[in-house]
């Protein structure tokens, strides 16, 4: 079981939080005692998640919630990292939930960038989808088994996405464990059957939040072992051989992206002991994790690095998950 390394001298393990509901308080520029800079508060009941830098660097994909952390409809936005931090909506369906991924969600080897996300608009559940900002949804898969395919992420090429398949638990065969067996699945951009990389039923495990690797190579996720409450990081690869477990302490180990080198991951984990999860580097072959962000008062989660390696971006809820999230960014530490 790793230790929590102590504070940076000088600094306090936790910040004031900031008010939620009514009118955003504080603005772009406003710091925390860790460090971190606040990119984007929505204010009310809105909460702001899951932020995903863009190719160039100069913005990250939103996805905003209406009624609080995970609640009600999700629209999807584009905001900009430096200047004017003015939240530019790209897809909004009334009722309807258009969620992105930390990490990969672009796809930078297209000749316009294009991101994927998963999206109920045409149906009972989720599907993958693609969209350029600006553009017109495109639907990727079409399934009715009765699961949910979400948490896409890119391929380096663009040809492909890995996403997560979810079982809801009244249509899941858990086999004495009420908890999902989800699995991990890779499919064209342009459509097809999708292949299994991770059985979630066949292992008995659950299986999250897929994000590929800078070299395309491997992809990184979360799972949870049936009966457990802890979440380790495992990498496998594109084709879905050579599982590998990363992180091997108690915990809740979840979220994680990769650094541009594919060197280490970010994540996000309570280290079995914090009252909120915190962000956390780790070298992607696994060893001793690095406390990023210290805001005990807070969850902070769902972390993306930026494209020049300078920037963690990561969604904070003061007091914990139950309430709506601003995004802020803070230096990735010196590796």
């Amino acid at each position: 079981m790793w230790a929590l390394p102590p504070p940076p001298p000088g600094r306090s393990t936790a910040a004031a939080a900031p008010p939620t509901g009514g009118p955003p308080a504080g603005g772009p520029g406003e710091r925390r005692a860790d460090g971190a800079e606040l990119l984007y508060r929505a204010g009310g009941t809105k909460s702001a998640q899951n932020p995903a830098f863009a190719p160039d660097g100069a913005s990250v994909l939103v996805t905003e919630f209406a009624e609080g952390y995970n609640k009600g409809a999700a629209a999807l936005g584009v905001l900009p990292v430096e200047g004017d931090r003015t939240l530019r909506k790209v897809l909004e369906d009334p009722d309807k939930a258009a969620v992105n991924l930390p990490g990969t969600s672009w796809n930078a080897a297209a000749d316009a960038f294009a991101f994927a996300f998963a999206t109920d608009r045409d149906g009972g559940h989720d599907e993958v989808w693609t969209m350029k900002p600006g553009g017109t949804p495109e639907r990727v898969t079409r399934h009715d088994d009765g699961s949910g395919f979400n948490e896409p992420s890119f391929s380096p090429d663009g040809e492909w996405i890995v996403f997560q398949q979810s079982w809801e638990p009244e249509h899941a065969s858990v086999h004495g464990d009420g908890a999902e067996q989800d699995s991990i699945w890779k499919v064209r951009r342009s459509g097809g059957a999708p292949v299994r990389l991770v059985d979630g039923k066949g292992t008995k495990t659950d299986n999250r939040q897929p994000n590929w690797s800078p070299k395309g190579d491997r992809i990184v996720f979360q799972r949870r072992d049936a009966g457990s409450e802890s979440w380790a990081l495992w990498t496998v690869g594109a084709d879905g051989t050579g599982l590998r477990r990363v992180t091997d302490s108690p915990g809740e180990h979840t979220d994680a992206t990769w650094s541009p080198d594919g060197r280490h991951l970010v994540f996000s984990s309570n280290a079995g002991t914090l009252a909120n999860a915190q962000v956390f580097v780790v070298a992607a072959d696994g060893g001793e994790p690095v406390r990023v962000t210290r805001n005990d008062g807070s969850y902070d989660g769902a972390p993306s690095w930026s494209p020049d390696g300078k920037w963690i971006a990561f969604e904070s809820s003061p007091g914990g998950e139950s309430n709506p999230a601003a995004l802020w960014r803070i230096p990735a530490p010196s590796l």
